[in-house]
């Protein structure tokens, strides 16, 4: 008697149509975490560090034929980014098979697991600005992200508006001088420059018209709006939907070791049979974790 087809025989006709409809899906949408975390690779380990070395201060002046001066630097903190595993499956019966109707499902529930794990991504990237003043969700610095209180050398930085306020021209004008104003780990002062606005989306139109607005909103003056005619944020405004702050908002600066995506491993998709079930089963897994080294790649407020 010859063997039964089983569900397992038809893998190689299946799982590219799931595959497809996944990619579909899952390749369409905008990716708003992108806007505000850079993507890099991670190393073939569990973890993931990052050491934030303090260099040197102003050179002193030398008398005539004084010795010349030495000054050590070294480590400040270790960042660690330890990564995670998130994935989903779902699972097609052995009637679903039987019945034909395993690839028009499938190709249904592909979708929703691509959704899944887009919103998985999203949520955690999220979430390092909504309790990026939260106590307890430090970075490497022993501090939140945004703090008065980020140690250096010779004291710390404040990457967190001085007096908290929600988004207006004066409080965006102030948090752009604070941002001109960063040190390093030294006290030195820094070319720190701001790129972009972040936003919820309860701010998305006072951020427009803060930032395409040729004289300064909100006043009846004829004062010019610096931050346009200066061009102080030529990447314009990003909004984060998932942001649970209605006053919160955030400059986005060009801190080179900033807000970061450490990918260790890209998304995986498989697929296998049950041998004592008969039933199809498809799976998506990644492996990242969302960070910071830097927290000057970063300026914010509550808001009030």
């Amino acid at each position: 008697m010859a063997a039964p087809m089983r569900s397992t025989d038809f893998r190689s006709i299946v799982e590219p149509i799931l595959n497809e409809c996944f990619d579909g899906v899952y390749d369409q949408r905008t990716d708003e975490w992108s806007t505000v975390f850079r993507e890099q690779t991670g190393i073939p380990r569990n973890y993931h560090e990052e050491p934030v070395l303090y260099g040197f201060g102003a050179a002193p002046q030398l008398p005539d034929g004084s010795p010349v001066a030495y000054q050590q630097g070294g480590v400040l903190f270790l960042q660690r980014y330890v990564y995670n595993v998130y994935g989903l499956a779902f699972a097609l019966t052995k009637v679903l098979v039987e019945d034909g109707d395993h690839i028009r499902i499938g190709q249904t529930y592909a979708k929703h697991l691509a959704q899944s794990l887009v919103e998985t991504k999203e949520t955690l990237g999220a979430n390092v600005l909504n309790y990026a003043f939260t106590a307890g969700y430090n970075g490497g610095d022993g501090v939140p992200l945004i703090s008065t209180t980020h140690p250096i050398v010779n004291g710390t930085f404040s990457n967190q508006l001085a007096t908290s306020a929600n988004l207006s021209q004066t409080s965006l004008e102030q948090m752009l001088i604070q941002v001109r104003q960063a040190v390093d780990n030294n006290g030195k002062k820094i070319r720190l420059q701001p790129t972009k606005l972040v936003v919820a989306p309860g701010n998305v139109f006072q951020a427009e018209v803060l930032l395409k607005s040729v004289l300064r909103a909100g006043t009846a003056n004829n004062d010019i709006n610096p931050v346009k005619s200066i061009g102080l944020l030529p990447e314009g405004a990003t909004v984060i939907s998932r942001l649970t702050s209605a006053t919160g908002w955030w400059v986005e600066t060009d801190a080179p070791e900033g807000m970061k995506l450490m990918m260790r491993r890209g998304l995986e998709k498989t697929m296998e049979g049950d041998f004592e079930t008969d039933s199809m089963r498809y799976k998506a897994t990644e492996r990242y974790v969302f960070g910071w080294t830097d927290p000057r790649a970063l300026f914010g407020t509550p808001g009030v």
